[in-house]
Parts: C-alpha cells; sequence; structure tokens
C-alpha cells in the first residue's frame, strides 16, 4: 500500500550496479564500499515506495541481490559485470546483465567463442 500522499515519480530511473566476484563495488560508474552500495540502492529505490519480499525498511538489499541473480545467469565462474536496473512506478526491472567472460555475444546472438572451451 502506499503511503497517503505519495507520488511515484513520472519518469523511470537507471540504476547500473558493477559486480566484481560478487560483490557490488560501484553504482553508476562510481566506486563504493559494500555499505555505500546498499545505502545509495536503498535510497534511490526508496524514492519510488518500493517494497521487496517483506523487506520493508531495506529494498535496496532485495534489488542488489536480483541483480545479482541476473548476473549468475550470464556469468562463468566469477560473478563480476554490470547489471542495468530501471525504476519505475513501485517496480525495479533488470533492464541487461552483462560479464565480459560470458560464452554469449549480446551485440551479435548466440554465439561462441571456441578459444575457451
Amino acid at each position: 500500500m502506499t503511503p497517503e500522499g505519495f507520488a511515484f515519480p513520472d519518469d523511470p530511473e537507471k540504476l547500473v550496479v558493477t559486480f566484481d566476484e560478487g560483490v557490488p563495488v560501484a553504482i553508476d560508474g562510481e566506486t563504493v564500499t559494500l555499505l555505500e552500495a546498499f545505502q545509495q540502492v536503498n535510497r534511490r529505490i526508496g524514492a519510488f515506495g518500493l517494497k521487496g519480499r517483506e523487506i520493508y525498511e531495506g529494498p535496496g538489499a532485495a534489488a542488489l541481490v536480483t541483480a545479482h541473480e541476473e548476473l549468475e545467469k550470464v556469468s562463468l565462474g566469477q560473478v563480476s559485470g554490470e547489471v542495468r536496473l530501471i525504476l519505475h512506478r513501485g517496480n525495479v526491472v533488470v533492464n541487461s546483465a552483462r560479464d565480459e567472460r560470458a560464452l554469449y555475444d549480446f551485440t551479435t546472438g548466440a554465439t561462441f567463442d571456441r578459444s575457451v572451451a
């Protein structure tokens, strides 16, 4: 339920989370500690009134876990790369997840670099 008098921002906000070996290390290209990552994402998502899976005081944590899970789907071994999120009208949506070492080339389609085999 949205608090009385609360209005969602009209325009979506984009957020890029960079992970290194599974740990968020940058938000929108700005280097952060783990604590700073949680604080920044929580503050930005809080502006959209988001609540995730009964995590009412830490929606940023739920968003970072979701971003990490999406990155795991495209990563090889170490979970390192970028996840782009869109915050809009009460939702967090993963727009893309990218790992430079992934076998799938998102720019050209399903290709496989046989040199890594």
